[in-house]
């Protein structure tokens, strides 16, 4: 047999030594190494986390914007529902939910006016039966009946006025310029 030289064993010993560690260095046997460039580097993680983070604030401000335009068209909507809401900002004629009636609100900005302002009489009276009014809230519903489920018509602003025809439970039957017959809640007509 033939004896091997112990060069021949230093030799070996060198190239598994230089294989190992070029395959370890360059990942292929779980080094930490990362390819230079990529967003695992150390050197440029920090710009790839900034753009990361730039671009999901942007989706966000985004999503933000759309549901605010989203609140701002429900809320216009709730306006124009029977029984009204107030919106920020915008105008609320809306009374009291009790006695089944209600004048709703219209769609606008500035600030309506709730308060008792029924003119010289405070409340709904047949007295004022055949006097000119005008309405106390930027914006007020004139409807088919008196009921807040009923119809809108049209709606009323301080500078429509209009004759008194008929009170009934809290409303005014009203008759405009034009001819238009309506009514409206007792709370928001101001007798002149």
């Amino acid at each position: 047999m033939k004896r091997f030289d112990w060069k021949v064993f230093v030799l070996l010993g060198i190239i598994v030594s230089v294989a190992v560690g070029f395959l370890y260095g360059t990942g292929i046997l779980g080094g930490d190494s990362d390819n230079p460039g990529s967003s695992g580097d150390p050197l440029i993680s920090q710009s790839y986390a900034d753009s990361a983070i730039n671009q999901r604030v942007r989706e966000l401000d985004e999503r933000i914007a759309s549901l605010e335009a989203k609140v701002r068209n429900l809320e216009d909507e709730l306006a124009i529902l029977p029984g009204g809401s107030t919106s920020p900002g915008g105008s609320t004629a809306t009374p009291p939910a009790s006695g089944g009636s209600a004048a709703g609100s219209g769609a606008g900005s500035g600030t309506g006016n709730s308060t008792n302002n029924t003119g010289s009489s405070g409340a709904v009276s047949s007295t004022n039966v055949g006097k000119t009014a005008s309405v106390t809230a930027e914006v007020v519903n004139l409807r088919e009946s008196a009921s807040t489920s009923s119809n809108i018509k049209q709606r009323l602003t301080p500078n429509d006025t209009f004759t008194i025809t008929k009170a009934d439970n809290g409303w005014y039957q009203v008759q405009l310029s034009d001819g238009t017959l309506g009514w409206v809640f007792g709370e928001y007509v101001k007798v002149k």
